[in-house]
């Protein structure tokens, strides 16, 4: 067993999970591939590289990996700003905060936004389901 496998088959017991599977590439192919555990808890069927999972939300990842493409072929910058590609995130406004009637109170940014806030979640945008 590789030292990987045995890192993995030891995660998997320390995170109870029934099973996963990993890989990991680069330009060169795959460099490594592993299925440890079962399909599903209590079950016998082992898990394989050809399991298929249901995934949600992969909007993020998928676009973070398309967005680092065009830094790496230098058609994007991390730490320019974002608006002369995205014009409605230009000139936008900070919350600070509310008056005593309950209306916002905003100032100017202190710096555009950049691609490499929105990909760290650092713009300062918020998710409604978290903070209303």
């Amino acid at each position: 067993m590789s030292s990987i496998d045995a890192v993995l088959a030891r995660s998997l017991e320390e995170c109870a999970l029934p099973g996963f599977v990993a890989m990991a590439a680069n330009d060169a192919g795959i460099l490594y591939a592993g299925a440890h555990g079962v399909r599903a808890a209590g079950s016998a069927v082992p898990m394989s590289l050809d399991t298929t999972f249901r995934l949600h939300s992969m909007t993020k990842p998928v676009t973070g990996v398309a967005a680092m493409q065009l830094v790496e072929k230098g058609l994007l910058s991390l730490d320019a700003p974002i608006s002369p590609l995205l014009p409605g995130l230009s000139n936008k406004q900070v919350l600070t905060g509310f008056d005593t009637a309950g209306s916002p109170r905003l100032r100017h940014a202190r710096s555009e936004i950049t691609l490499r806030q929105l990909l760290t979640h650092t713009s300062g945008f918020g998710y409604d389901i978290w903070n209303k």
